[in-house]
């Protein structure tokens, strides 16, 4: 039967427990602690709710005979003396590799060791891609401005702008910047030093909606596209939330919950009167990625009830209406303008597109064809990494600069031996 071993500390504003390792005795083990302010390896037991901070830092650590712990500062991999039994760190700690790939942002890094003395690890930063413009066929048109580490992409109304949450390539940490599509140049929009991500912008294009970590698990902030005036909460709660879509009539924002007892569910946040939520779907499954349709009448979104994600519709509000669209698994849904065609990423991270009607009431759609393969970063997550033009005749995709397969991975066999010298 599981167990809760750890729970999050409020007053250290964490977010997250990840990574957990056991050392040797099978009682204690490392984790990190992912936090708003410092993140931090630490000890845990599993006879005891008190915990120890070891170091801090923003990805994971790793212990390993006959008594290291190795650890990111940045991007250069380090090995400290550990001791175990005292759960204490002695002498002082030793670079083994730079410019080690590192994704703050889930705490995690390209570096790996074994209880026999071999180390791997892989460089460049993790996560590298750029925004590349594609036609109906697959044809690359352009690429997009500078390289860096792009998630949750988002076209302006006019399709003039991208919105993007890009990470700092030395802390990891998010901000939201604005890309100019004619100039292919950013423009930073938040500057806090927590994680800033998910932007949406307004239907009239003349304010965003983000989520930050600031004051709270991914509350949402608002701020004017101009960038002329500091940013405002709209919406706080306890638990973490992600938002997704802004209706087309600019009445709605379409958001993710995950709930202690129901995993991801689909909430829609009123901008108008008391601006209270209300839940759209909850289940025992998660439910995710959703859209409003162009009308505003139906909600495509993407839930892995089946026990892989398919992208489904239903009507908005909830009538009892519920389609499936994609078929052998799919995520990420997008509309046409026209509302006359549904695109979403299949597991193989090809692009599908479905042809749809939605007279009335009455939702139908077709059968699922395949535009071309993509390099789209992920499958599911993370999400929005890919936009669709308004005709749907382009697209807009987060393409990693190389494969991970492309990717040496350096072994160093006896690594232990340079630190004795």
């Amino acid at each position: 039967v599981p167990t809760l071993v750890t729970a999050l500390d409020e007053s250290r504003q964490e977010i997250s427990h990840k990574f957990p390792q056991f050392l040797p005795d099978g009682k204690h083990f490392l984790y990190l602690a992912q936090s708003r302010e410092s993140s931090a390896i630490y000890v845990g037991a599993l006879d005891s709710k008190e915990t120890k901070r070891l170091l801090s830092t923003l990805v994971k650590a790793a212990y390993t005979p006959p008594g290291y712990l190795l650890f990111m500062r940045e991007r250069t991999l380090m090995a400290q003396p550990f001791d175990a039994d005292k759960l204490l760190l002695t002498g002082e700690p030793s670079p083994l590799a730079e410019q080690v790939g590192v994704l703050a942002v889930q705490g995690s890094a390209n570096f790996s060791v074994s209880d026999n003395g071999v180390l791997t690890y892989m460089s460049g930063i993790l996560g590298s891609n750029q925004p590349a413009l594609f036609d109906r066929g697959g044809k690359l048109l352009s690429s997009v401005g500078p390289s860096g580490e792009y998630l949750n992409i988002f076209f302006s109304p006019d399709e003039k702008r991208v919105a993007a949450a890009i990470a700092d390539p030395q802390s990891g940490a998010r901000d939201i910047w604005l890309l100019d599509l004619a100039r292919g140049t950013p423009t930073r929009f938040t500057f806090d030093p927590a994680e800033d991500f998910l932007p949406v912008w307004s239907p009239d294009g003349s304010r965003i909606v983000f989520a930050s970590d600031r004051d709270g698990p991914g509350n949402f902030y608002q701020k004017f596209a101009s960038g002329a005036a500091n940013e405002k909460q709209l919406f706080k709660t306890s638990e973490r939330k992600w938002p997704s879509d802004w209706s087309r009539d600019g009445r709605f924002i379409l958001f993710t919950n995950f709930g202690q007892k129901t995993k991801a569910d689909l909430w829609v946040l009123p901008m108008t009167g008391e601006q209270k939520p209300v839940p759209f779907l909850q289940s025992p499954f998660n439910e995710d990625h959703a859209r409003f349709s162009p009308d505003g009448r139906f909600i495509a979104y993407a839930s892995d009830e089946s026990g892989k994600f398919e992208v489904y519709v239903q009507t908005f509000p909830v009538s009892g209406g519920k389609w499936l669209v994609s078929a052998n698994g799919g995520a990420q849904p997008r509309w046409r303008r026209d509302g006359k065609e549904i695109f979403y990423i299949a597991p193989d991270r090809k692009l599908m597109a479905v042809d749809v009607k939605t007279e009335a009431s009455i939702f139908e759609a077709g059968v699922p064809r395949v535009l071309f393969q993509t390099r789209v970063v992920g499958y599911p997550n993370p999400r929005n990494m890919y936009e669709v033009s308004a005709d749907g005749q382009h697209f807009l995709i987060s393409t990693p600069l190389e494969e991970a397969t492309s990717t040496p991975i350096t072994v160093v066999v006896n690594w232990t031996a340079d630190l004795k010298r």
